[in-house]
């Protein structure tokens, strides 16, 4: 590594999301201070401000950064029908949360100040993600409008986290892996094909067409 000063701002931003990104692995989002980030690239706390304007806006990069991770893994997924696309697109969430559990834990977990607006690009991020499922939703069934397509990918992702919240982080006996993965097939089979999907055609939509899924402000 280069002698602290020469980096650019570009470069000492990538070090701090690295070192931040390695702080909520090793010990969750309880160990991301700004201090323990200076520590680690060998800069000042100053310098972290010259990247990012606050604590919250570098936490926004991270869990951008977990986004999109989880969003270009789904991207590998292979399936042959939006069934199984669906299937495929759960069993990637299920296996990032379990895998990354700390960082996954912390797009949920980390809560914006009450008067914080979501910036453009990371509800671009959050769009991104439930764009995966709302493609599928809408060769399954056409007949669903936008919004209602978007409640629909609102709802099933909302299940497939519910699962993972409880198998992951309760702490049970007798629960593993496994458990996970089928109790989120079971999930998924059921939400398709017991008339859950058909049951959206009859919904109006809201009053405001424009739905913001709101991953980004964990209010």
């Amino acid at each position: 590594m280069a002698r602290r000063g020469h980096h650019t701002l570009e470069q000492i931003k990538n070090m701090v999301l690295v070192a931040a990104e390695d702080l909520v692995v090793d010990g969750g989002l309880a160990q991301l201070r700004v201090r323990n980030i200076a520590v680690k690239i060998g800069y000042t706390v100053g310098s972290i401000y010259m990247v990012f304007d606050s604590m919250n806006d570098l936490i926004l990069h991270i869990k951008g950064r977990t986004l999109d991770a989880i969003t270009e893994q789904m991207d590998q997924a292979e399936c042959s029908s939006p069934e199984q696309c669906l299937e495929a697109l759960a069993g990637v969430y299920i296996h990032y949360a379990s895998e990354n559990l700390n960082l996954w834990s912390m797009v949920f977990e980390h809560r914006m100040p009450e008067d914080a607006e979501i910036p453009e690009w990371y509800q671009k991020k959050v769009d991104n993600l439930y764009g995966k499922f709302e493609a599928h939703f809408a060769l399954i069934a056409p007949e669903l409008s936008y919004t209602q397509r978007r409640q629909t990918a609102l709802a099933f992702l909302g299940g497939v986290h519910g699962i993972c919240v409880f198998m992951l982080t309760t702490q049970l006996g007798g629960l593993n892996k496994n458990d996970l993965e089928e109790s989120v097939i079971l999930l998924i089979r059921r939400f398709i094909h017991d008339g859950w999907m058909g049951s959206m055609s009859g919904i109006a939509p809201p009053k405001q067409a424009n739905v913001r899924l709101a991953i980004a402000a964990s209010r």
